[in-house]
């Protein structure tokens, strides 16, 4: 009885790790090396508009519809936006993270900007600058 208990505890550990790599959205097609946050932002304009693997740590997700996610690393924070709302992140999602898609850079109005600020925690710096640079995602993969 006791071995059939302590299998049952591993595996439902194990099932739970695999869970936890699986993809929200579109799993790539192929084998991926995703860069840190902090080096794409270094030089955003570098990977505009073409397709990129992103890595980092999942601070935040939309409670609302898990439509984004932000991503820091290095103290630089990148918003992951789900394509065309085609997938949900659980809200309570957090941890070493992959997503991958297309970089974009977003020109902000300033009330767009004030409401990132004060409702989603962005940082002040915003205001002074109105651009936003995020990744419209196919997929998002919480790391365990």
């Amino acid at each position: 009885m006791k071995s059939i208990t302590l299998m049952t505890l591993v595996a439902l550990a194990l099932s739970s790790a695999v869970a936890a790599a699986d993809w929200f959205g579109q799993a790539p097609g192929e084998e991926i090396e995703a860069l840190e946050i902090e080096t794409v932002l270094a030089d955003p304009d570098q990977w505009l508009d073409q397709p990129v693997a992103l890595s980092g740590r999942m601070t935040d997700v939309c409670t609302n519809k898990g439509c984004w996610a932000v991503f820091e690393s290095g103290g630089a924070m990148l918003r992951i936006v789900a394509r065309d709302h085609g997938f949900a992140i659980p809200e309570d999602a957090r941890g070493p993270a992959v997503a991958h898609g297309v970089l974009e850079r977003r020109e902000l109005s300033r009330e767009a900007a004030e409401h990132m600020v004060t409702e989603d925690g962005a940082d002040a710096a915003l205001l002074d600058d109105p651009v936003e640079y995020r990744l419209i995602a196919d997929g998002v993969s919480v790391r365990p």
